[in-house]
Formats: C-alpha cells, structure tokens, sequence
C-alpha cells in the first residue's frame, strides 16, 4: 500500500503487487491499473519509490517503464512535477467505442490481430514470452464471463506487447478501448459461455505454443481460426 501521505486523489491496494519480470511487464500492469481507474485521467501517478516499492521493483525499471507508457501516449512526464495520466488516452477512443458496433469491432481484429501475432513470432523477447505464459495461466483459470473477458483482452494485449512496435502496441490498445464498451459487455454474457470459454482457450494455449516454437504459419492460422469463432459466436 502506498504511505498515507500520498494525496487523496491517489486508489491505494490492498495489497503488494506480484513483482512484474521487466519493464514492459511493468508498464503492462500499470497500463491496466489506469483502465480500471486506480489511476484516473489528468491525476498524477505516485512518486517513483513508491510505485517502485509498490511492484517490488527497481527504480530504473519503473523509469523504463514509464518511458513505454509515455511512448504509448497513455501518461505525461513533465520535469519537476511528476507524470501523470493523460486525459487524451481515452477521451478519442471513446468517441470510437460509442459508434463502433461489436461486429465492426470483430472486423478490424480480423484485419488486425493475424498481422499482430505474426511480428510476434519474430520479435518476442524471454519476457515477452514469460509475461504472456502469465496471461494465457490467468485466461485459462477465468471461470465466469467477467473474469474471462478481463484476462483474454490482457492475454491478446500480451501478444501486442511482444510484437516489439510501438505503435502497433499503441493502435491495439485502441482496440482494447472499444472492448470494454457497453455494448461488447452487453454481448459478452451470451457469447461466453462454458463451452466456447474452453474452445477459446485452446486456441489461446495453440497461440502460445506457437509464438514460442516461432511458427509463424501456424500461429497466424490459429488466430485467423479463434477471431472467426469469436464472429461466428456472436452473429449467433
């Protein structure tokens, strides 16, 4: 927990985090610590001991990663006072999320995600791929559609992380932003059931395998196949 002095605006946890392997692991986290509002737009992150004391990690980590997350457009460092969370990050994705329908949303992935997981295979660093080892555990131990929704959207933002682009990185995020809206969460609960949360994960584990053993083919097959599941699941 960050020390009670830190100002108000800061949402302290309960808890230590477990300690992320590397920055871009670390910028990962803090990524989602703004999506769920820990962080909120235009406030400024903690100090750098304490975030760094908060992940258990070292101070120059943290910089680097908040060099990632700055390189993302996610957060603002301004010399002497600290970095904060832009308000930018969101407000024109949001604008996207509001008149982009789940089915358009699938479109794009489609276009996407194949290209994605293609530069992964050649440019996956050992982090890269112990930080999506991490997210895939996570994915397949999800038991309700909330928990599963949560840890996919973070199990294909690994897969964006490893392809070493940042823009690339930068655009997928965007498509994270229109997943959470409303109307894909309206869609979800029919869409994810036992059934097809099994089917995904096995398409999740095949990915995994692939971009590990760097196969290119295979893993650009297993995600054209999983997206158009996902469409099929959710025109029914």
């Amino acid at each position: 927990m960050f020390p009670s002095t830190a100002p108000d605006s800061y949402i302290s946890l309960d808890r230590r985090q477990s300690k992320p392997n590397g920055a871009r692991a670390l910028a990962t986290a803090i990524s989602e610590a703004i999506q769920r509002k820990v962080y909120r737009a235009n406030e400024r992150l903690p100090a750098e001991r304490d975030l760094a004391q908060h992940y258990d990690v070292s101070r120059g980590t943290l910089r680097s990663a908040l060099s990632l997350l700055e390189q993302q457009g996610l957060v603002e460092r301004k010399v002497g006072s600290g970095t904060f969370v832009r308000a930018e990050s969101n407000s024109s994705s949001s604008q996207f999320a509001d008149t982009t329908s789940p089915m358009q949303l699938m479109q794009v992935r489609n276009m996407l995600e194949p290209a994605i997981v293609s530069l992964a295979v050649h440019h996956a660093a050992g982090r890269d791929l112990e930080q999506l080892r991490t997210a895939l555990e996570r994915v397949e131990a999800a038991r309700t559609a909330e928990q599963f929704s949560i840890a996919d959207e973070a199990f294909h933002q690994a897969i964006a992380q490893a392809c070493g682009n940042p823009l690339m990185i930068w655009i997928y995020e965007q498509v994270n932003e229109v997943r959470r809206h409303e109307l894909w969460r309206a869609s979800r609960g029919k869409v994810l059931t036992q059934e097809n949360m099994t089917q995904y994960n096995a398409h999740h584990r095949a990915l995994f395998e692939a971009i590990s053993h760097r196969d290119a083919q295979t893993a650009k097959t297993t995600m054209t196949e999983h997206l158009s599941k996902a469409q099929q699941d959710l025109v029914r």
